[in-house]
């Protein structure tokens, strides 16, 4: 009977307890960005800057995204108290591939972070943007090519962008260092 009622717990409030534990984990990524190293302190747009937008962006859509678990899950257990739930709600159909898409994405973010110091900007941000954009886009719209040509485009404008018009030196890597680039 134990097992039942959590089975039940989860079944209405799954998304709820995923979106808590994707808040905890983007709150996660704010709190590491202190141990960024920086190469110039006197700049408001630093190494830090972009991984703790991405954490405040990532937390303000996990928390939309448990209030409106919450309501679904508890707008199901009404309907199954009065009789009336069949089908599954438009929300819970809809995260049960965003899971696996935000489990993915996660686990591309700190594999990024934790290469950068490694591979460098270029290589990290490449090889991120390509699987991400792999994991985000349906089957029928993944044209390798258009992806990789995207890809290098968009990381090329992001060190132009940062090296030149914010003075910044991106992170090269140790890997690159070691062989001579």
């Amino acid at each position: 009977m134990k097992n039942q009622s959590f089975s039940d717990f989860m079944r209405r409030f799954g998304s709820a307890v995923f979106a808590a534990v994707l808040f905890i984990c983007f709150a996660l990524i704010i709190y590491l960005t202190k141990d960024i190293k920086l190469l110039v302190v006197n700049t408001t747009v630093n190494a830090r800057f972009w991984p703790i937008i991405i954490g405040i962006g990532g937390c303000a859509l996990s928390v939309i995204m448990l209030i409106q678990s919450i309501m679904e899950g508890v707008a199901l257990r009404n309907r199954e108290e009065s009789g009336e739930a069949e089908k599954p709600p438009r929300a819970e159909r809809f995260y049960q591939g965003a899971k696996r898409r935000s489990l993915i994405t996660l686990a591309l973010m700190f594999l990024y972070i934790l290469g950068l110091d490694y591979f460098g900007f270029f290589a990290m941000t490449v090889a991120y943007l390509f699987l991400q954009i792999l994991t985000l886009s349906g089957k029928e719209n993944r044209k390798l090519w258009k992806i990789a040509l995207i890809d290098v485009a968009f990381t090329l404008v992001i060190y132009l962008l940062f090296r030149y018009a914010f003075q910044m030196m991106l992170p090269a890597g140790k890997f690159w260092s070691m062989i001579g680039g």
